[in-house]
């Protein structure tokens, strides 16, 4: 977690924990971008197992903040992921918004 401020460790760290437990949603524009760019859940996996950045982007819509993660996709190729952390009456959870 090279070059990351503690909100950003703190972010990425609860993303993790929420994919490992499958605390996730993958709004349907993600997935028409995956599909767009040929990219698959592995890749996904790639960028949050090693990003090369993590950072804060503003708020959403529902006033959550948006966390981008920036890294390499399996193939090489850069991807950019946009999430939101929210919680639910189970816990936390990670909203991924788009990827590109």
């Amino acid at each position: 977690m090279r070059g990351m401020d503690a909100k950003a460790r703190r972010a990425l760290r609860t993303i993790r924990g929420c994919v490992r437990s499958e605390r996730y949603i993958v709004l349907p524009h993600f997935t028409q971008q995956m599909d767009r760019r040929g990219l698959f859940w592995p890749d996904v996996l790639a960028v949050l197992d090693d990003p090369a950045e993590v950072k804060a982007q503003g708020f959403d819509r529902f006033s959550r903040r948006k966390w981008i993660l920036t890294g390499t996709a399996a193939d090489g190729l850069g991807v950019e992921i946009v999430c939101v952390l929210d919680v639910d009456e189970r816990g936390e959870v990670t909203v991924f918004i788009t990827i590109y």
